[in-house]
């Protein structure tokens, strides 16, 4: 499995899912080998939960950083982009050494680089490959030569998934091939409260501090309701925007509150605290916060985009909204009955990790036939 990213234990706050998928994956009885660039102060083997990890050298430490944050899209860029390719090769050629073991699935995470890298191995050793989308990938295909690449990778792999329909949909019109839902993982029980905490009347909100999660229309939209009925707001994550959003909220007067990076564990009891989770994303691939805060029984406020509307059951779990509509979302807000998050456990348990690895357990033995 080529998964950039992966994270670096199992109570690392960036990209949590992959873990929780290669471990559903583990559980169903299948041997997981997980192959991502390295990174600087993280071993080059390592072992989480059964789920054995390579890290692969590709340069000098100090210019090995396209993996170090959130987002190797944004790494890539300026001169950090002539790493790119080395990166592709080191990539390729440690998952052509997984592919000479015996029943081999070559498994990426993203067209570019996972899915690249697994069908080029692929059609290097005779393997078959899956690929699976997750939404920003299908975010840089505005560029031409991308969307060509794209087109031909999807085209190659033997199968192609995808977190969300919205997703799926557009893999099958880029490729005019059939193109699987399958969203990631939820780990229920580490969202799992031993003891309810009491409603502390804040609206959060988790991701990463870019312009695409809509952190700066849920602030316009909090900072439009009456003063006496303004409820504070609490966003997890780390990113870039984390001086803007502060400064909006100290013009809008929005009583705002950024603890940073919180560990997978630690989520549970912040989604028992608040009153409503918002998920006012401009651009979503699957909702994996959305997901988790119905998991954990709070009602979710949401955009219509990616999978949020396949996890949001509108009026029935919480409420769905345009995207960048502050007004929508100040009256969602006022108007969420934080009564409704109890419906939402029943309407994700779809998501189950058993479920998903014995699926994708099935799908790998379909493969190898």
């Amino acid at each position: 499995m080529c998964a950039p990213g992966f994270p670096a234990s199992s109570d690392d706050a960036d990209k949590p899912f992959l873990l929780d998928h290669a471990k559903a994956l583990v559980a169903s009885g299948v041997i997981v080998s997980v192959i991502a660039p390295a990174v600087a102060g993280l071993p080059l083997r390592q072992t989480i939960d059964g789920v054995n990890i390579r890290r692969v050298r590709y340069g000098p430490q100090k210019m090995e950083t396209l993996a170090s944050t959130g987002s190797m899209y944004r790494e890539a860029r300026g001169l950090k982009s002539i790493m790119v390719i080395p990166m592709m090769v080191a990539l390729c050629v440690a998952m052509m050494s997984e592919a000479r073991k015996k029943s081999v699935v070559l498994y990426g995470h993203w067209w570019i680089p996972g899915g690249l890298v697994a069908v080029l191995a692929g059609s290097l050793t005779g393997r078959r490959s899956v690929v699976h989308l997750h939404g920003s990938d299908a975010a840089i295909t505005t560029n031409r030569v991308f969307k060509i690449i794209a087109r031909w990778v999807l085209r190659r792999a033997a199968v192609r998934l995808a977190v969300s329909d919205e997703l799926a949909n557009w893999g099958e019109e880029l490729s005019g091939r059939k193109t699987d839902v399958l969203p990631m993982p939820l780990n229920f029980n580490r969202l799992a409260h031993p003891s309810p905490v009491p409603d502390q009347g804040f609206v959060l909100a988790v991701g990463r501090l870019v312009p695409e999660k809509g952190f700066d229309v849920l602030l316009e939209a909090v900072g439009s309701i009456e003063a006496a009925f303004r409820p504070p707001v609490t966003i997890i994550g780390i990113g870039p925007e984390r001086e803007n959003l502060v400064s909006q909220a100290r013009q809008l007067k929005v009583d705002l509150h950024l603890p940073g990076a919180i560990s997978p564990s630690e989520m549970g009891e912040w989604y028992s605290r608040c009153r409503i989770v918002a998920v006012p994303s401009r651009r979503e691939g699957f909702g994996l916060v959305a997901a988790e805060a119905s998991a954990a029984g709070r009602t979710v406020v949401g955009t219509k985009v990616g999978g949020l509307p396949q996890i949001i059951d509108h009026e029935v779990s919480g409420l769905l909204v345009e995207p960048g509509d502050s007004d929508a979302l100040s009256k969602a807000l006022l108007a969420a009955d934080p009564a409704l998050g109890a419906n939402g456990p029943n309407h994700v348990a779809k998501l189950q990790s058993d479920r998903h690895g014995e699926c994708l357990r099935q799908l790998c033995e379909g493969l190898l036939v």
